[in-house]
């Protein structure tokens, strides 16, 4: 049981989808550093020695890409269904037409197959989701002060009426902390998506572009009907100053539920072995 667990894990972070999202992802990181970050940073001085009335130093806090939800910081939180899909949720769409889920299927039983199958691409998945934000962060901190924000100064988004809006600004590196386990849950959650693809393409291209497709079409629903807190696109952006606990539970629970019973439980039934 343990070995198959170990194979589908080495599968899925030693893969070339890995390394292709996180080129992009940290690409994006690299890119709002060097354009949003550090003009501040050079202009940290001039700000300081000013005359204006408030002199509290910009700091990591609200300068990272996490902190934004415009240009670069959407970029990235809209692509991340994308980024997820690469490392590992193609490989079931593999293991058929390859015909190697017949081999594995013999060598172990169905349901730790299945299992480990999620388990590879929930963790795979959500592994690329926070490891370009994280390296933006500590970019960030090297030009930038590890000061607390001050709700006084109105350089960040979040407000005290915010979800975790008054934790933020006594915690602020619990409150990042707190926002990239659920970056990471749900980069894991999404991802498991494109397996239920499978059942129903020929194609690969379109199995890795599902997660994708169903944030769109999720974040479009929502703008229509002017629930702006429940797109993904926003609620996942630990700057988003809405509130948002509701849509990160039933959106989260949801999601899960549906890809872990189609998959995991309905799926190692079925007669594909």
């Amino acid at each position: 049981m343990k070995n198959i667990y170990k194979l589908e894990l080495v599968r899925g972070c030693e893969s070339w989808g890995v390394k292709i999202s996180l080129l992009f992802g940290c690409g994006i990181s690299v890119a709002q550093w060097m354009f949003n970050v550090l003009p501040v940073a050079f202009y940290q001085n001039t700000y300081m020695v000013s005359d204006y009335s408030m002199k509290y130093p910009f700091n990591v806090f609200n300068n990272w890409i996490g902190a934004q939800t415009y240009t670069f910081s959407y970029l990235y939180f809209f692509l991340i269904p994308l980024f997820v899909a690469l490392p590992h949720a193609g490989s079931f769409f593999q293991d058929i037409d390859y015909h190697m889920i017949e081999e594995l299927c013999i060598r172990e039983e169905r349901k730790h197959y299945y299992r480990s199958k999620y388990v590879a691409a929930f963790i795979s998945g959500g592994m690329v989701a926070i490891i370009p934000l994280m390296f933006n962060f500590i970019l960030t901190a090297a030009v930038l002060p590890f000061v607390k924000p001050q709700a006084a100064d109105y350089t960040t988004l979040i407000g005290m009426r915010s979800t975790l809006g008054d934790f933020y600004f006594v915690h602020p590196m619990l409150y990042v902390c707190i926002f990239l386990m659920i970056i990471f849950v749900f980069g894991g959650i999404l991802a498991t998506v494109a397996f239920i693809a499978t059942y129903y393409t020929d194609h690969m291209f379109i199995v890795l572009i599902t997660p994708f497709v169903l944030s769109v079409f999720l974040n479009s629903l929502f703008s229509m009907l002017g629930l702006t807190d429940w797109q993904m696109v926003f609620f996942l952006n630990p700057g988003y100053s809405g509130n948002r606990i509701l849509p990160i539970m039933l959106e989260g629970l949801i999601i899960m539920a549906g890809t872990f019973w189609i998959f995991v439980v309905k799926g190692s039934k079925d007669d594909i072995c």
